[in-house]
């Protein structure tokens, strides 16, 4: 439990994340599950909470919500805590898209089609 502690002290893991460092280490199935049970009890891991900061930080970089499900997904959290956290997104996501198009290819039109 103390390693687990110890990766938690330094960032936020999914449980499936968290799991996955702990058996990779060499701890038994069983007892990291048990682990895993009591820090879930006492609020050190929470998978809706790790999937709202990642939503949070792929709005910051202006990525949709098909890469950010499949980021999501790729932390290992399950599709009902994925679209949950999609859903109570206020986000606007055509708005963000035009923005970073806005960005990157400036508001004039081109002046021809080799642009």
């Amino acid at each position: 439990m103390d390693v687990a502690v110890a990766l938690l002290a330094r960032r936020d893991y999914g449980r499936e994340q968290l799991k996955s460092r702990l058996l990779g280490k060499g701890f038994e199935s069983s007892e990291v599950e048990q682990t895993l049970d009591s820090l879930e009890a006492k609020g050190f891991i929470d998978d809706q909470r790790f999937a709202a900061a990642l939503l949070r930080s792929h709005i910051a970089k202006a990525h949709g919500p098909g890469k950010v499900r499949q980021a999501l997904m790729q932390k290992g959290l399950n599709k009902q805590c994925i679209e949950q956290v999609l859903d109570a997104c206020d986000c606007d996501w055509f708005a963000l898209a035009r923005s970073r198009a806005l960005k990157k290819f400036g508001d004039s039109p081109a002046d021809d089609m080799k642009e």
